[in-house]
């Protein structure tokens, strides 16, 4: 509990107090002659006075002697609350949220730090100091209290410390911009609905390494609050949601720059922002499989006008959505590997393999569904990037799986009519010892071991009951006994 007069401020620790001392009550009872200052004193206040110290407010307070500086503010149209009234007198007023955040009730053994106690005076201290400002300003109260104000402001004004407030200042405003810069990019993100919340923020990366460098200050909803003209703050589906107030500065700066391209560049510029995209909270896309993009995410709103009525380009794809608006896809790197050349490569491949023509080989790989799901990702990804050689390993499994489809049949026939290397391949594809085969030989190289020969052998022997192949068991090392 806080209690403050004009150039003394007292503490008093009730941690493990079931009343209060006479002193105390005597001073909270007494009458109009002692003015009690409170600020939001209400319902909450009322009933933990009754709960922890059995003393009723309302049955035994002069209630004429109390002062609420809330109540006072709203009748004169000032702002409510201790720190917004500060700022309106210009009185400063440091009120840091990690102290008033930290640890108050281990501090009973120990006692309060210097922190700690300087924040709890100055809520007292200034409660009073801001009674006397608000007396100040129309309408006037009696001259009686106006008078005790003025024989006590001076000695108040006197034990008003200046602190150097540079570098909470300082931090403050740089978590304003990383944050503004994460709130930005979330707002911009695929489901975002133009906005983010306080949870997806503290998981942005540049926001994470903000906060932790610029102790004391932190990311809540006061903080947004504190930031109105930056961020607007709003509740949907019972979760605090920011986004950015409109600006129109930056659209008519890209605005102009965007109508001075010629379609062709402007669409490649709108192509290379398409592959440099990634999604603000670290989410991986499959291998190969291009993101929709919101147009908004890499657009400002003159290019999304100015997209729409450039020509049809192959290499970006669109959608719309009903929350996102309009949407991107990259159909073609700007620095896609030559995908025709992949195709070509492979159907060689195959056709000297199995010793068939060329039109063949192309015709089988194209009806391979899978083959031709990584082929299309070929031209979605960059060239000598680790995603093209994931597609490259994944296309050559698929033809090596077309060849050995095309043996297993051969095998087959003279042992069941009619099986064709279509269902030769299913029923390689059903067997796990085939696939570990086959990821170890791709990744290792070299030649055809002896194991895909039982493989076959053991697929041949149960066909068609494939998924009953097991694996061969390794021969354990002996060991040789004394």
């Amino acid at each position: 509990m806080q209690f403050a007069c004009w150039d003394t401020v007292l503490l008093l620790r009730v941690p493990n107090c079931s009343e209060l001392p006479p002193w105390l009550t005597q001073f909270l009872e007494s009458g109009d002659d002692v003015v009690k200052v409170t600020a939001s004193f209400g319902v909450a206040d009322k009933r933990k006075l009754q709960r922890s110290f059995n003393w009723d407010f309302d049955a035994k307070a002069v209630h004429t002697s109390y002062w609420d500086i809330a109540e006072l503010a709203a009748a004169r149209e000032i702002p409510q609350g201790m720190l917004k009234m500060a700022h309106h007198f210009e009185i400063p007023f440091q009120k840091r949220k990690d102290v008033g955040a930290s640890d108050w009730e281990s501090a009973g053994h120990k006692g309060l730090t210097a922190e700690q106690r300087e924040y709890a005076a100055n809520d007292a201290f200034f409660q009073l100091y801001l009674l006397g400002r608000l007396l100040q300003v129309p309408p006037l109260p009696e001259k009686k209290l106006l008078d005790s104000w003025d024989a006590i402001s001076q000695k108040m004004e006197v034990s008003l410390k200046r602190v150097d407030n540079a570098e909470y200042y300082n931090k403050f405003m740089a978590l304003r911009d990383v944050i503004r810069d994460a709130v930005d990019v979330l707002s911009r993100a695929l489901g975002s609905d133009g906005c983010t919340n306080i949870n997806e923020l503290k998981q942005f990366k540049s926001v994470q390494a903000a906060l932790k460098s610029m102790a004391p200050v932190q990311l809540n909803a006061h903080f947004l609050r504190q930031n109105s003209d930056v961020f607007v703050c709003f509740f949907r589906d019972g979760t605090l949601r920011v986004r950015l107030q409109s600006s129109e500065s930056d659209e008519d700066v890209d605005g102009t720059e965007t109508a001075e391209q010629d379609d062709a560049t402007f669409l490649e510029k709108v192509q290379e922002s398409l592959a440099a995209y990634r999604h603000p909270t670290g989410k991986k896309r499959k291998l190969g499989e291009p993101l929709w993009v919101p147009a908004r995410a890499i657009l400002t709103r003159a290019q999304v006008e100015r997209f729409e009525k450039s020509p049809e380009n192959s290499s970006i794809e669109t959608s719309y959505d009903s929350e996102d608006g309009m949407l991107l896809r990259l159909a073609r790197h700007p620095r896609a590997p030559d995908d025709l050349e992949y195709m070509d490569e492979h159907i060689s491949k195959l056709s000297r393999n199995l010793d068939i023509d060329v039109e063949d080989a192309k015709q089988r790989l194209k009806s391979d569904e899978k083959f031709m799901q990584f082929w299309s990702l070929i031209r979605s990804v960059e060239v000598n990037s680790e995603e093209e050689r994931a597609i490259s390993r994944n296309l050559g499994a698929r033809t090596q799986i077309l060849a050995d489809a095309h043996h297993l049949a051969k095998r087959l026939s003279s042992e069941v009519p009619e099986v064709s290397w279509q269902e030769a391949r299913e029923g390689l594809e059903k067997v796990p010892w085939y696939r570990h085969l086959l990821g170890v030989y791709l990744s290792e190289g070299g030649d055809r071991n002896q194991d895909f020969e039982e493989c076959f052998a053991a697929i041949v022997r149960v066909w068609p009951d494939v998924q009953s192949v097991q694996a061969k068991r390794k021969a354990k090392p002996e060991c040789s006994r004394m």
